[in-house]
């Protein structure tokens, strides 16, 4: 079987450290990735979609993956606003002007799909928290026309009601992680037809191995991660495109072994392992544009 990891970050693994990266030559680098793709390959990972990061890690791995037989997508890097949670994913925008010049970049670099970072994350000491919403609506409309009018799909971090509401009304194709949210926004993104990746693996891995680095905040990741598996299953009923992606790379979801994390949070949630591997596939087909 065929297996999809819709949102994985390349250049966060355990072979090279950012600030090595840039310091090394492309050789390095070149033997770094392939080290990684050749790992998927072996697990049959035959497709892969990046969420991006600063270093162009992301740009190279696609031009390897190539070589390698495996469909790479990548946004080069994501786009964040000043100030706000994202920076170390890609560029921090302030404003639209600002905006079309890194756009251009993206452009002469290819991008895959547009990645966007629209909320903060889920803050582990006080439920319910995932920081604001950093673009306003109108900044976002226009990043989501832009992304169109090139023809590449549009794939969104956001957490919380307002912030995936937001990203819903606009258009988006994606919704990366959305946590905390209600009914209304799943039956919106069931009525939209937008592919939802829920990302388990980051906090059900943490809850798995019972993570003493975050012992004092076991409770609300509990809390929240059940909220997220509830949703899930609503999703699934309302037939929201569900698809898998670990955020490999992320603390505690190594390269490669995160889809398997994955389909096992998926599994434990009460789906058929047939379910989860279609969804897997199908729905992941989709978030690539396949």
């Amino acid at each position: 079987m065929l297996i999809i990891d819709s949102h994985i970050h390349i250049a966060h693994n355990n072979l090279f450290k950012k600030s090595q990266w840039s310091n090394s030559p492309i050789e390095l680098q070149r033997q770094w990735l392939t080290e990684i793709l050749r790992e998927y390959k072996k697990k049959d990972v035959c497709a892969l979609r990046d969420g991006g990061d600063g270093i162009f890690a992301s740009c190279l791995a696609r031009e390897i993956a190539k070589e390698e037989g495996i469909i790479y997508r990548t946004p080069i890097f994501a786009i964040c606003k000043k100030g706000h949670y994202g920076s170390f994913l890609g560029r921090a925008v302030d404003g639209i002007e600002d905006f079309k010049r890194e756009f251009h970049i993206l452009k002469e670099n290819k991008l895959d799909h547009l990645k966007i970072i629209l909320t903060g994350i889920v803050n582990f000491d006080k439920f319910g928290d995932v920081g604001s919403v950093a673009f306003s609506y109108d900044e976002l409309e226009y990043m989501v026309k832009s992304a169109k009018e090139y023809g590449v799909p549009i794939m969104v971090h956001a957490n919380g009601k307002q912030g995936v509401s937001q990203a819903i009304k606009v258009g988006v194709n994606t919704i990366e992680h959305g946590f905390l949210i209600s009914d209304k926004e799943i039956y919106e993104m069931a009525e939209k037809e937008i592919v939802w990746v829920p990302t388990l693996s980051p906090l059900g891995n943490i809850l798995k191995r019972n993570d003493s680095n975050f012992k004092d905040q076991m409770d609300t990741i509990r809390k929240v991660y059940t909220v997220q598996i509830q949703n899930i299953v609503k999703a699934y009923e309302m037939g929201v495109k569900i698809a898998l992606g670990s955020d490999a790379g992320a603390y505690a979801v190594p390269q490669v072994t995160g889809i398997f994390d994955e389909i096992n949070h998926f599994e434990n949630i009460g789906f058929s392992k047939n379910a989860v591997l279609k969804m897997c596939l199908e729905n992941g087909s989709s978030s690539l544009k396949l």
